[in-house]
């Protein structure tokens, strides 16, 4: 599987999400300026909570953005013969699951169907990236008590 294809598909994905959250602001920043906002008593707060909300997406909106700048500009390197770091795509045999994650810095949680494959983004913070990292094709690895996965493939 080629990992820029999963990267442009990743990047429409957190684009998509991009023009969501500048919607949500948009909206927020609206209601908190709208004349019927104004606070009519002390315990009106209609107003001052769609002005939190409104700053909570713009900082929302400002990572994602930085992330997506990021990523725009990476270049995946090959694990094939390396032990696995940021930018592996990696086949893991889990509950005799075959699943594939993709270990990147940002966008973890995401799931993509890419070459009709579902492919997991996931960061080096998560408990399967943490246990990934460092371990190579047919190395064993436990991300929880009592279970043994192998890594099928790494690239």
């Amino acid at each position: 599987m080629n990992k820029a294809t999963i990267l442009k598909v990743l990047l429409a994905e957190l684009e998509e999400e991009l023009r969501r959250l500048l919607a949500a602001n948009e909206q927020a920043s609206a209601g908190a300026t709208d004349s019927e906002a104004k606070a009519e008593t002390k315990w009106d707060t209609c107003g001052l909570e769609s002005s939190y909300l409104a700053r909570g997406h713009a900082e929302q909106f400002k990572t994602l953005a930085a992330d997506v700048h990021n990523l725009r500009g990476f270049v995946a390197p090959d694990y094939t013969d390396r032990p696995i770091g940021g930018g592996a795509l990696v086949d893991v045999e889990m509950g005799g699951t075959s699943m594939l994650f993709f270990l990147l810095y940002c966008g973890g949680g995401i799931d993509l169907m890419v070459e009709d494959r579902e492919v997991t983004v996931i960061t080096p913070e998560s408990p399967v990236g943490a246990a990934l990292q460092g371990h190579s094709a047919g190395d064993t690895f436990s991300f929880r008590a009592g279970s043994s996965e192998k890594i099928l493939h790494v690239e």
